[in-house]
């Protein structure tokens, strides 16, 4: 796989909370995003532990032996670790208490894209003609346009719109979303609320579809997110499939 990455601190923060990882060749090319939260560098800690632990956890445990169903477990699997050694961690380590991140992960894997996330970053599929969500937002205004009292478009602007209901490391237990459907080499887009929150998704679609390599690609959705304020940090991720690739 092709892929191009950025991560930026905005306009506003002092310290990137974001943190992602991408392996991007081998037989189960994936990427992962993660947005921490929690207070003055706990936030920072927490995303980079979810990076590294479920990294650590699939090299370790991922096969190509595996179908795409038992490869799915175990990429759940390895967020329930991560889950448990961040929240394990925090409890030890007071003054970063009730620290937490969100993960989002998106693997290809026999023909299938593989996502499990926990919170409202993002993963989305792009072809030709349309750019489509296959996440769904662990977030306090997805709950209110899920029972119809706010619209998409209102719920970009509610006051609530940053209140995630799902968190990595915020208690013990956690519920992992885990997808598994077909890929017919569709462009692969994760990314973390900084860039949504100020970038509509069809305007995604048309930079993603533009010509030019992926990392420029990131740079100007990383710099049109910059533009309108950047209040948050921001990360993106685009993976594209190679044509010589058998994914």
């Amino acid at each position: 796989m092709q892929f191009g990455a950025m991560t930026d601190v905005g306009m506003c923060r002092k310290i990137n909370e974001d943190n992602y990882y991408v392996k991007a060749d081998g037989a189960f090319p994936y990427a992962i995003v993660a947005d921490g939260m929690g207070g003055h560098k706990a936030g920072e800690i927490a995303s980079m532990m979810v990076v590294d632990v479920i990294r650590n956890h699939l090299e370790n445990s991922l096969s190509e032996d595996q179908d795409y169903v038992e490869a799915g477990e175990t990429v759940r699997k390895a967020f329930i670790s991560a889950n448990n050694i961040i929240y394990k961690y925090a409890e030890n380590h007071y003054k970063i208490m009730g620290m937490g991140t969100t993960a989002t992960l998106a693997m290809v894997f026999k023909g299938r894209i593989i996502t499990a996330h926990v919170g409202d970053s993002r993963a989305y599929t792009i072809d030709k003609n349309e750019i489509k969500q296959i996440t769904r937002d662990h977030s306090y205004v997805q709950e209110l346009v899920s029972m119809g009292k706010i619209t998409k478009e209102e719920a970009k602007h509610h006051p609530k719109k940053n209140f995630i209901t799902r968190a990595m490391g915020a208690e013990e237990t956690v519920k992992v979303d885990v997808n598994i459907r077909p890929y017919n080499g569709e462009t692969i887009l994760l990314c973390s609320d900084g860039l949504v929150n100020f970038v509509d998704d069809e305007e995604i679609k048309d930079i993603v579809q533009k010509r030019g390599s992926l990392k420029k690609k990131t740079e100007q959705l990383v710099n049109t997110a910059n533009s309108r304020g950047g209040k948050d940090n921001i990360t993106v991720i685009i993976l594209k499939k190679e044509k010589n690739d058998e994914q």
